[in-house]
């Protein structure tokens, strides 16, 4: 009697660990799952954030006014004399919150290229992570109205 009661032990314990196995394997396939998800998450939240940030700044192009005005985290990056060509940025954290480019919580950085010429403004907004990797970008043209005294000349 007593061998039976050892071997049904055993027989309970090789289950138990069949059993153990398998929770693990399908705990591992549900993590992934989980993180990959996670990621996904994340990169949406991004380019969503990015998408509306161009096209704000877009509509501000679009309206003949300045970047400055409307968006006063937008650091000058580069400016010629006669003003044709000027680089801006602004640098987000994760949370999309203005933080200074050399900050270490900067995650997001918006550059945004203006060339003008012959009342024409041409801009291309990019959107880039930490790693540089772009997450959008937006080019927009625009005409710039004539001015009262060239419309007088």
């Amino acid at each position: 009697m007593n061998r039976q009661t050892s071997g049904k032990s055993r027989l309970f314990f090789i289950e138990f660990l069949i059993v153990l196995f398998f929770f693990l394997i399908i705990g591992t396939v549900c993590l992934r799952v989980f993180v990959a998800a996670h990621r996904v998450t994340q990169n949406a939240d991004a380019l969503s954030h990015a998408q509306t940030a161009a096209a704000s700044i877009a509509e501000v192009l679009e309206a003949g006014e300045s970047i400055e005005d409307y968006f006063p985290e937008a650091v000058l990056l580069s400016s010629t004399d006669d003003d044709q060509s000027r680089d801006y940025q602004i640098t987000w954290d994760g949370d999309f919150a203005a933080c200074d480019a050399d900050s270490d919580s900067a995650a997001y950085t918006l550059t945004i290229s203006l060339d003008t010429e012959d009342h024409t403004q041409k801009a291309v907004i990019t959107c880039t992570d930490y790693t540089d990797e772009t997450i959008y970008e937006l080019s927009v043209t625009c005409h710039l109205p004539l001015t009262r005294e060239e419309v007088l000349s």
